[in-house]
């Protein structure tokens, strides 16, 4: 048994993970590595079939699973996580090209207004505002291939 902690939109929590060969139990589910293609991994969850577009970087998968995007900073428990992008800039939580920025410098926006619109992983994932405040940064331009980590916006 090994004992991992996930950190998914902020919460980070301690997961005890058993494994026998392709096949792993987490809390009360199986999950089974079928086959991985590339940067798709096919899994079978709790007898099901899912095909999961992933990217890793670092200790951080990103992957899409049942219609969202999911972004999780895994470590081994005692490890230390590198640190976060500063809490008044928006990055990109994976590689993707920007379809639509949405705002412009000078707007003001309210927590979870629109700011752009970038693909990944053959998905549209919208980029939203954090917390109230004034767009004083695009770091992008639309059609822009981004890399993870990239500052996009800054709000202040």
């Amino acid at each position: 048994m090994t004992e991992k902690v996930i950190t998914i939109d902020g919460e980070s929590s301690e997961l005890e993970l058993e494994r026998e060969g392709s096949r792993f139990r987490v809390a009360e589910r199986e999950i089974e590595l079928v086959a991985v293609h590339g940067n798709e991994a096919e899994l079978r969850v709790d007898g099901r079939t899912h095909l999961v577009p992933f990217i890793i970087d670092g200790t951080e998968v990103s992957f899409a699973y049942d219609g969202e995007i999911w972004i999780a900073d895994v470590t081994v428990k005692g490890a230390r996580t590198r640190a976060r992008h500063s809490d008044h800039s928006l990055s990109a939580p994976m590689p993707g090209v920007v379809l639509k920025i949405l705002v412009a410098v000078g707007d003001q926006v309210a927590k979870g207004a629109p700011l752009l619109i970038l693909e990944a992983m053959k998905m549209e994932h919208q980029i939203t505002a954090p917390r109230d405040g004034m767009v004083t940064a695009i770091h992008c331009k639309e059609g822009e291939m981004v890399q993870s980590g990239l500052d996009l916006v800054t709000l202040t």
